[in-house]
């Protein structure tokens, strides 16, 4: 089903040493960085919230952000509270959502699993679709470093069919997507970008989306980020250093 295209080292069009993919990250982050700052904030309360079990608007906003800057067609409204009793109701481990990794088969396999338990937990709880777009981009900032992102940008930049079976098309996806990682991480880690997340899933991401026509479309940028953190009353730390939102970050690691 993907057919990868071979004018490509790693299996992505253009992309023929990490610096092709270092230079598209580099400029993605210099044009959405404060956006990405903001939105790995929100899905570190998030995360805390979802591993506490714990009802609050904050899961709700983080999913629904999501939908908005990520530009997911279709989803309405309700979903914010559908995803987020799903998430719940999921089995968690803190140390998914740290910065280990796993990039073997297992790996693979547990990415997919997770997408597709959310996709069915989110139906089970009245959604009117599949949506395994959403479900893998709110995963994939909860999990960056275990969970790759599922859209039409990322099927088209790997030769996958639109019409494919969303979770066949996704497994084509982690199978890609993971043995890309496998063999960039075995050069260097320069293409990961300077901004957090530093995983190689969202790295790859941005690398996608830009070189897929991202870099010419109109994408909007916020023109403040960090108000939906603000209004939660969230506060975002970066190591020491306070930043905007002033949540600390690291402390997920703690839990």
């Amino acid at each position: 089903m993907a057919n990868m295209t071979g004018n490509s080292r790693y299996g992505i069009a253009g992309a023929r040493t990490p610096c092709d993919i270092q230079l598209a990250v580099d400029a993605f982050n210099a044009r959405f960085a404060e956006m990405e700052k903001a939105l790995w904030c929100l899905s570190r309360a998030a995360a805390n919230d979802v591993l506490a079990r714990r009802s609050s608007g904050v899961v709700e906003e983080f999913v629904w952000l999501i939908k908005r800057w990520w530009g997911i067609q279709g989803v309405p409204r309700e979903i914010r509270t559908i995803a987020a009793s799903a998430l719940r109701a999921l089995d968690w481990d803190p140390r998914w959502i740290t910065s280990e990794m796993d990039l073997s088969p297992q790996g693979e396999q547990f990415a997919v699993d997770r997408v597709a338990g959310l996709v069915a937990g989110m139906l089970q709880r009245g959604a009117r679709r599949r949506e395994w777009s959403l479900a893998s981009k709110v995963l994939h900032w909860l999990m960056p470093w275990r969970i790759p992102v599922y859209d039409s940008f990322v099927k088209r930049q790997l030769g996958i069919s639109q019409d494919a079976d969303p979770e066949k098309a996704y497994r084509a996806i982690v199978r890609a997507e993971f043995e890309m990682a496998r063999q960039l991480l075995r050069e260097d880690d320069r293409w990961l970008g300077d901004v957090e997340p530093r995983s190689p899933f969202r790295a790859l991401d941005k690398y996608i989306w830009w070189s897929g026509g991202g870099n010419t479309g109109h994408a909007v940028v916020a023109r403040d980020p960090w108000e939906t953190l603000r209004r939660l009353g969230l506060k975002c730390y970066d190591g020491d250093r306070l930043s905007e939102s002033g949540f600390n970050v690291s402390a997920i690691a703690s839990l």
